[in-house]
């Protein structure tokens, strides 16, 4: 018996040899609201570091902008658990919430610590 493929058979029949051409068993789960909600996230950090960067060069200014991340971290969370409640069956692992969760988490607490410095708000009493 020889390890090639019969051409004759079909890729789903009772073949007893493992048909290569197919991609994979498992086909990747993506939820588009979940992949929305992570990319505002990401957005909302990049966004955010900017503004911080602009913010300790000397642009006193750029600490306005401190609303933008908190706009796209809060729009970024509440489209990440929108889409990991309401297509739960077309996600594959569960570590992709969990990473939108934290892009949009840091997103969120960094564009609070801005927007306390652009209001003057004392955080830490030193």
């Amino acid at each position: 018996m020889s390890e090639t493929r019969d051409p004759a058979a079909a890729p789903n029949s009772s073949n007893p040899y493992l048909d290569y051409n197919s991609g994979g068993l498992l086909s990747p789960g993506s939820s588009g609201l979940l992949r929305l909600g992570g990319a505002l996230g990401i957005a909302a950090c990049s966004v955010g570091l900017l503004i911080f960067v602009a913010g300790c060069a000397g642009f006193g200014k750029a600490m306005v902008l401190s609303v933008v991340p908190l706009a796209l971290s809060v729009a970024g969370l509440v489209l990440s658990l929108a889409g990991s409640w309401t297509q739960k069956h077309l996600i594959s692992e569960d570590t992709h919430v969990l990473q939108a969760l934290f892009a949009n988490a840091s997103g969120l607490i960094g564009g609070l610590l801005l927007f306390a410095v652009w209001r003057g708000w004392h955080i830490f009493y030193v």
